[in-house]
């Protein structure tokens, strides 16, 4: 029986990253029998936000680093030389065969040298490496690949992402996307008029944009509505509250906050709308698609054309374009058979990133590599 670890530095919040760690745990001890953990840095005491089978256990190191500090801060090193001895010591004592490292934690940095070990060290990457390339230049890039090159594999979720990293060891996954085949999709006809965006809110998701692109739209669609879901616990979203209260669109932008039924949310909507800076591969476009919603998004780096098919799932709109982007959102709004269309494709393109097959390309390339 094969034992695999997958460190994360938490397990309490919603999220993207959280999500897909429940299910290939779930699903890697349930259907390929792996003993799994999950361990975390800094859970702090929290419940689980996802379920975990019973077969997977859980185990929380309670680093808890100082996430309003720089990971150089004095007291951010000297978390990591704790959270170094405590996972050395749970090295020796599991003895893993795998270990998948799934969020950033900065252990990241020297995981790869810590450990005596037959461990086969993996690291995921859940943001796009664009912008990071673009801007990191000399030492600092060079020191970033020769630790990348020491993990035993890395795993990008597109080919365009992998042209990012200068290791031989990359191997391209996508994410994965649960099916629910008893999954009642509501027909355009019986659905109101409704756009989502389901969202962490942070300044790198330009929130301020997607306002000003509804202002603009629901000028001339005022009987459309915008259902925003995420959690309003920081600064960036009280500023995008007030931004709407400040353009008067509280009755057509509505703040949701998180949702347990996400699925059933999207499945009410007849599109989801992404304005993102950057976006790596975004769970919500795959989550949408398997409820038919197709997704209309800015065309930023790099998640989205690597998984919309242009005019034909969803809609790319050129990178920055308000313009555009409300055009598109009026030609949507106006043509049904259009909506159907995508809709219809946008279910056909989900099945390509169907549980079974995306685990099984984990077990082809990574567990029997």
């Amino acid at each position: 029986m094969k034992k695999v670890a997958i460190f994360v530095d938490q397990l309490h919040t919603h999220g993207g990253i959280e999500k897909l760690v429940a299910i290939k745990a779930n699903y890697w001890a349930t259907q390929f029998k792996f003993d799994v953990s999950v361990v975390s840095t800094e859970n702090k005491n929290q419940p689980l936000i996802y379920e975990l089978d019973s077969k997977v256990r859980f185990v929380d190191l309670k680093i808890n680093y100082n996430r309003l500090k720089s990971y150089f801060s004095f007291l951010n090193l000297t978390y990591l030389i704790v959270n170094s001895l405590k996972i050395q010591k749970y090295i020796l004592k599991e003895k893993p065969d795998f270990i998948v490292v799934a969020s950033h934690i900065p252990i990241t940095y020297i995981l790869p040298f810590l450990i005596l070990r037959k461990t086969k060290i993996i690291k995921e990457f859940h943001f796009t490496k664009y912008f990071y390339t673009n801007k990191t230049k000399g030492i600092k890039l060079k020191l970033l690949n020769f630790i990348e090159a020491r993990y035993d594999k890395l795993v990008v979720l597109s080919n365009e992402e992998s042209m990012f990293y200068k290791s031989q060891n990359v191997e391209v996954i996508p994410n994965p996307v649960i099916i629910n085949s008893n999954q009642q999709l509501n027909k355009r006809a019986s659905k109101e008029l409704i756009a989502v965006s389901v969202v962490r809110f942070a300044p790198v998701k330009r929130l301020e944009i997607l306002v000003e692109i509804w202002g603009q739209f629901s000028k001339v669609n005022s009987n459309w509505k915008l259902l925003i879901y995420g959690t309003l616990n920081n600064l960036y979203a009280n500023e995008i509250v007030e931004l709407v209260k400040a353009k008067k669109l509280e009755h057509c932008i509505i703040f949701m906050n998180e949702s347990s039924h996400v699925l059933n949310d999207l499945n009410k909507s007849r599109a989801v709308l992404i304005t993102s800076e950057q976006e790596c591969f975004p769970m919500v476009i795959l989550e949408a698609n398997s409820v038919g919603v197709p997704v209309i998004a800015f065309d930023c780096p790099t998640g989205p054309r690597n998984i919309i098919t242009n005019n034909f799932d969803g809609i790319l709109v050129e990178n920055n374009n308000i313009e555009s982007f409300v055009n598109t959102l009026n030609k949507f709004s106006s043509i049904p058979e259009l909506q159907d269309i995508l809709s219809t494709n946008a279910l056909q393109n989900a099945a390509k990133f169907a549980l079974d097959d995306i685990m099984n390309l984990w077990n082809f390339k990574i567990f029997n590599s």
